[in-house]
């Protein structure tokens, strides 16, 4: 063979890895800004905060630098433009604050409104134009404004770990009723991709009550939710401890963004209703593998 044809096939060669290692590079690009799945409850005010969570590619033309949501003028957006980071994406989150006022007048804590429902937000890139994007669904409860000592229940001590578990614990003060669970989002539970277990503790006579330590390692303890039966009543110094545990098993699941409001009802004096809420997150930790296989899955989707 001649040199010649040695020097074409060195060229043909060069351009098949230049063509490969493009293809390569674009198969695992997103092309655009993508929202991760969100199925949020919050409320509106009292400092409370939810997270956005968004994926973009490292060398994108454009980027994500705000969202607004319709109907909240005062929220409070801060971003974190590369929360996690990985080999071609960043795992971006946006802190959204909706920062409603208190009213002048003092609340009950009684509220129970329906919750605003949004579906969608709208997307500002650093190139100066937006777009309306779907986030999945976030429900927005009213604030409530009670006062800590109005409470029949304090709550006491609370934890969390990285393996998506976590708990909190509170001291009945005044005696009361438990009398329901309820949340938006209920229905994963009983799915069996998050369990929640609920622990009631018995004051014992002739002591106090004393606050439960912080645990490094979170366990579920008591019965599961749907196994309490209610109403139950519940004396001064006894404590209820709920603690949840997530599963996500396959990257459908994994990579969507859950935050639950865990209400818990209370009777106090036959008549009178009160609430408490159990906050219950769960965010997205993916490793490098199961990030390329969610680029590549929404590069199938339109």
């Amino acid at each position: 063979m001649s040199k010649k044809w040695y020097y074409v096939l060195a060229i043909l060669f060069v351009a098949c890895s230049w063509v490969g290692n493009v293809w390569y590079y674009e198969s695992n690009q997103l092309g655009r800004t993508v929202f991760l799945e969100h199925h949020v409850e919050t409320r509106e005010g009292g400092g409370r905060v939810f997270d956005l969570y968004y994926v973009e590619d490292k060398q994108a033309d454009k980027k994500l630098s705000s969202i607004r949501i319709e109907g909240y003028p005062e929220q409070i957006i801060t971003p974190y433009p590369q929360y996690a980071e990985y080999q071609r994406q960043d795992l971006g989150k946006i802190m959204v604050n909706l920062n409603k006022p208190a009213p002048e007048e003092e609340g009950t804590g009684e509220q129970l409104k329906e919750p605003v429902l949004v579906r969608e937000i709208t997307a500002l890139y650093s190139d100066g134009t937006s777009e309306r994007v779907d986030i999945g669904e976030i429900y927005i409860w009213p604030g409530v404004y009670d006062q800590e000592d109005q409470d029949p229940i304090s709550w006491t001590s609370g934890g969390s770990s990285s393996d998506n578990s976590g708990y909190e614990s509170a001291v009945v003060k005044r005696s009361l009723q438990l009398t329901a669970f309820s949340s938006k989002w209920l229905d994963i539970a009983e799915e069996g991709d998050l369990r929640i277990h609920v622990d009631i503790s018995r004051q014992i006579p002739g002591t106090s009550y004393r606050s439960q330590p912080s645990e490094a390692h979170i366990e579920l303890r008591g019965k599961p939710i749907d196994e309490i039966q209610l109403p139950l009543q519940m004396n001064k110094g006894d404590s209820i401890r709920i603690s949840h545990q997530f599963d996500m098993p396959s990257l459908e699941k994994s990579m969507k963004v859950y935050q639950l409001i865990l209400r818990t009802a209370f009777m106090e004096e036959g008549r009178r209703y009160r609430y408490g809420d159990t906050m219950i997150p769960y965010h997205p930790r993916p490793t490098d593998q199961e990030m390329t296989e969610f680029v590549r899955e929404s590069r199938r989707k339109p």
